[in-house]
């Protein structure tokens, strides 16, 4: 049983197989529903590779509490939902990251030279410039445009002649190999305290 025929007239059913982790119910619903909530997903993210991610999550979310599920609304609109929940804490992370990022690279003048707060914060700083200059040419180039350089997205893309979506990619894409480049190195104490109090 497959397509979205099958999916409209018998919804119920789908669902109770669903909350039995029936695979077929749930690629039924992934083929029907996931491309309608990646086309949700891109408006809000502006991110192909953000917007894939979320779709990702999202229905890995749905398999997971298929057992717990208790739709009372249609499963269109529970899904929809779902992903402006995910989405929402999605931009909220981002922007966590970014102004990190953002004040890792700034503020370092506001620290005692002696203490060990300083040492750490510095070693942290020294780490993070590490991972800029390891990022691809084009992509270290759109990221410093707009965290050192405060130029908008659409600057960039205008100054570059490329698309919006093309510098918001390779933004997330740089945030994202920065992150892990800090997680690889141990610098992961300092970014969660420092994530911490930026969230207060």
């Amino acid at each position: 049983m497959t397509g979205k025929v099958n999916m409209t007239l018998n919804e119920r059913e789908i669902l109770a197989r669903l909350k039995d982790q029936d695979q077929n119910a749930f690629t039924i619903i992934y083929n029907t529903y996931s491309p309608k909530i990646y086309r949700y997903a891109i408006r809000f993210v502006k991110s192909n590779d953000l917007a894939e991610d979320a779709v990702h999550d999202i229905f890995v979310k749905l398999w997971n509490n298929a057992e717990d599920l208790d739709i009372q609304i249609s499963l269109q609109a529970y899904l929809y939902k779902l992903a402006h929940n995910h989405l929402l804490n999605l931009i909220r992370r981002e922007a966590v990251e970014g102004r990190y990022i953002d004040e890792m690279m700034n503020s370092a003048a506001d620290f005692s030279q002696n203490t060990e707060e300083t040492i750490e914060y510095r070693e942290t700083l020294a780490k993070t410039r590490q991972a800029i200059d390891n990022l691809p040419p084009q992509r270290k180039l759109i990221f410093e445009m707009g965290r050192s350089e405060g130029m908008s997205h659409k600057q960039i893309a205008h100054e570059l002649n490329i698309a919006d979506s093309t510098v918001n990619n390779q933004i997330v894409k740089a945030l994202k190999s920065i992150k892990e480049h800090l997680l690889a190195t141990g610098a992961i104490g300092a970014m969660a305290a420092f994530i911490f109090l930026l969230k207060k």
